[in-house]
């Protein structure tokens, strides 16, 4: 735990590598540290003097001190030696940003073990390589190499990201921002040549700031090692997400070719770590729109579900989603029945899914939402919003929804479904309700159900 914080915490970075060159990794690495990191940023290129107004070494061996941090980026066949005059100068963790090592073949897979032996022989540790490395916002390190006017980074928060592919874990954490999601950590440890995923997944199980783990892998080296550092952050009450990539035939093959990594059989890694007490997503979608409940401490404790509803059909559609993924419909109360039928029109249904009509304004939404929700018999709210109808102010809806927000326990979930009109809103409310938003009650059930099985494995962990 102590030695890994120092990863995500330097005090001062080199960067190998570094360019005054537009386009190139070197130089983007540099920027983005320069606009978020605070400590001391050492550029190492023996092209320059200076680069981006800061004071250029010519090699690592003319750095005045040794960095907390080191970031190569350099060619392949370079990094050894980058790192033993690392070494010499008493570096502890290195990034290596650089590709061209066991995912290439046999020449590389020897590149790579040099790599590491270097790095053994003084006890450095590094990510990588082939890989983006790390984005900590809370500390304000950012080694990925993507422009910022491209690449869209959430703010603090307490969802852990670790991904074994680089370019796949910089387009969802372009989703997480658009979704809301704050972050504690983003790691993509590439090829694992030396930190392994299960060392990451034991670090954040104990970090302060991480309240879920969520991770892309490809393949794990140790299997049991992984799993038992699963359990122990899931034991520890963190929800751990996991989605799997080469889980058919083919996608093993790509996997070979992209990190280098013995992809296991789907199903049966799936297994274990449902077993583990993790979520196994099968897709994208599934796992942003499930840490959109966890990032949020939006967790079911139970599989019963209540509507509210505007549109009749979309409550429909609702219900056969919640008895098609083994969720229930929630018989409400003979009370609150009653309450509702005083509350609504007449010709509103005040049964589950309860459908307040068309002409819907947002105090008939608040009336409804707080109906069910304090319904004993009521583990989950679904509150559909068909955004079409001129009933439906949304600034309203959110001042009024806001004021009920804080009295309710339980979670509740916004279904939207429409184009940009509704999107736009929707967002709005997401962010300022603290509300998970979905397009279609499809994607908010299949989240509550993946949450709810969580809480149900740990649970069983717990005893």
């Amino acid at each position: 735990m102590e030695e890994l914080h120092k990863l995500f915490t330097p005090g001062s970075v080199a960067v190998v590598g570094a360019s005054e060159k537009v386009g190139t990794v070197g130089r983007a690495i540099l920027e983005n540290l320069i606009t978020t990191f605070k400590g001391e940023i050492l550029p190492v290129n023996y092209k320059y003097d200076r680069i981006l107004g800061l004071k250029c070494y010519r090699s690592v061996r003319d750095l005045p001190k040794a960095p907390d941090l080191a970031v190569i980026a350099v060619p392949a066949s370079s990094t050894p030696e980058v790192v033993r005059d690392l070494c010499s100068l008493g570096v502890k963790f290195s990034i290596v940003i650089s590709a061209g090592f066991k995912e290439t073949g046999p020449d590389g897979a020897r590149l790579e073990d040099e790599l590491v032996s270097a790095a053994r022989s003084c006890g450095m540790r590094i990510l990588g390589p082939n890989c983006l490395g790390v984005y900590d916002p809370w500390s304000g390190l950012d080694t990925i190499f993507n422009p910022n006017d491209r690449q869209a980074k959430p703010g603090a928060g307490g969802v852990a990201f670790l991904s074994q592919s680089g370019a796949l874990g910089a387009a969802i954490l372009d989703w997480l921002a658009e979704a809301g999601i704050g972050l504690s950590k983003f790691v993509s440890y590439g090829n694992a040549a030396d930190i392994k995923e299960w060392e990451l997944v034991e670090y954040l199980a104990e970090d302060p700031r991480t309240t879920v783990i969520a991770l892309y892998v490809e393949g794990v080296e140790d299997g049991r090692k992984f799993m038992e550092s699963v359990r122990k952050a899931v034991a520890g009450g963190k929800p751990v997400v996991i989605l799997k990539g080469g889980r058919t035939e083919s996608g093993v093959k790509a996997v070979a070719s992209h990190t280098g990594s013995l992809a296991g059989r789907g199903e049966v890694f799936s297994s274990a770590v449902r077993q583990a007490g993790a979520v196994a997503v099968d897709s994208l979608g599934d796992l942003i729109n499930v840490l959109k409940l966890f990032a949020r401490g939006e967790i079911p404790r139970g599989r019963r579900v209540g509507i509210v509803t505007n549109g009749g059909g979309a409550g429909v559609l609702s219900v056969d989603a919640v008895e098609s993924v083994g969720l229930s419909l929630a018989k409400l109360e003979a009370s609150t029945v009653e309450n509702l039928r005083r509350a609504l029109p007449a010709a509103a249904s005040a049964n589950n899914p309860v459908d307040i009509l068309g002409d819907a304004p947002p105090e008939r939404y608040v009336t409804a939402i707080e109906a069910v929700a304090k319904d004993p018999n009521v583990d989950s709210v679904i509150v559909i919003t068909l955004m079409q109808s001129p009933a439906f102010d949304p600034k309203r809806f959110a001042e009024l929804v806001k004021e009920l927000r804080s009295q309710l326990e339980k979670p509740v979930v916004l279904v939207a479904p429409g184009g940009s009109y509704t999107m736009n809103h929707s967002k709005e409310l997401e962010k300022e309700l603290a509300i998970p938003y979905y397009r279609t009650p499809e994607e908010a059930v299949r989240a509550l159900k993946l949450a709810v099985e969580w809480y149900e494995r740990y649970r069983s962990i717990k005893g």
